[in-house]
């Protein structure tokens, strides 16, 4: 082999085993979601968690745009067909997920695309998976008025868990978990007062599931055959509890770059929603999380980092080398 072809193979093996490396990290899907999670993410102090919608911290991503058109129209709409006093809170919150159980049968699968075809694919054809729901409730919740957070639990590493809302009820004085995707909330089992995520969180972490009940939003919709098998995959979730920092989603779905990066994947556009800010980040509740999880998490993040890191500058070395090593070959040549 001449020296022309030993450079050659050899910028060949310097280009690909990083970017191999870095494909590596991004298959299966799970990795991915840990690195999208791993960018964003960082471990909160309590208090962070604990705040009124008049005292949101500034660094949450609060949405600006106005919501999709016929959004406003169809809050309404629930709203007049359903049993959902004008004031938001709880009972429009219930209505606002009932909707969205509408189809009469459930095929699953994730949906993944804009707010108005997620509606849609939910309420028509029976689609979704809970990122889908908790996307759709929070831009129903946005346009009625009503304040909303989401919040996720992870089984592994922060990657494949659950999703689901939290409204802020005036009348209630407080934040209350709605589960659309599930079609349950919780009460105090003896006040029978609807729970908080942070609520349900201490007395499940605590082992105190036998003061809370579950309570059904559809009937027949909740998938688990139990309540201590609902209490238990919550149980077992909350160890990796993470609030997403923000409720922007009209700003995300409306950007035209990230529709732009959508046609490409969806992990090009995460990052160049990541970019834009538009992205919000993943706030990690700190106390009764497991340090294994948030450890793996930040490791899987700095490979992603280290391997994306080297193979640009495999690309600028062994790529300059190689437009080198073929241009003075061709001069030779002629």
């Amino acid at each position: 082999m001449t020296s022309r072809g030993l450079t050659t193979l050899a910028c060949a093996i310097g280009l690909l085993t990083p970017v191999l490396w870095l494909g590596s990290l991004l298959t299966p899907g799970e990795e991915a979601v840990k690195i999208r999670n791993g960018l964003v993410a960082e471990v909160g102090q309590p208090e962070e968690f604990v705040w009124t919608p008049d005292q949101a911290p500034k660094s949450f991503k609060h949405n600006e745009a106005n919501p999709n058109p016929g959004y406003r129209d169809l809050v309404r709409s629930i709203m007049a067909n359903g049993h959902a006093t004008s004031a938001p809170g709880l009972p429009l919150a219930l209505e606002l997920s009932r909707h969205l159980m509408a189809s009469p049968k459930r095929v699953g699968g994730p949906i993944q695309s804009s707010l108005d075809e997620t509606y849609q694919r939910i309420t028509q054809k029976g689609q979704g998976y809970c990122a889908d729901f908790t996307r759709v409730f929070s831009g129903l919740a946005v346009a009625a008025g009503l304040p909303v957070r989401t919040w996720s639990i992870s089984f592994e590493a922060f990657g494949a868990g659950h999703s689901f809302n939290e409204i802020y009820d005036q009348s209630l004085a407080k934040w209350v978990l709605v589960d659309s995707f599930h079609s349950i909330y919780f009460t105090d089992g003896a006040a029978g007062v609807p729970l908080s995520v942070l609520e349900l969180h201490e007395r499940l972490i605590l082992g105190k599931s036998g003061d809370v009940s579950i309570q059904p939003i559809v009937a027949g919709a909740m998938p688990f055959a139990s309540d201590d098998l609902a209490f238990d995959y919550y149980r077992r979730g909350f160890r990796q509890l993470a609030l997403v920092w923000g409720d922007n989603v009209f700003d995300y779905d409306q950007s035209t770059a990230i529709k732009a990066a959508g046609h490409a994947s969806r992990h090009v556009e995460r990052a160049v929603a990541i970019g834009l800010d538009l992205y919000p980040d993943l706030k990690i509740y700190p106390t009764g999380r497991s340090t294994r999880d948030v450890e793996a998490l930040f490791r899987v993040r700095d490979r992603f980092v280290i391997a994306t890191i080297l193979s640009v500058l495999s690309v600028l070395v062994f790529g300059l080398l190689l437009l080198r090593t073929w241009s003075g070959s061709r001069r030779t040549t002629s």
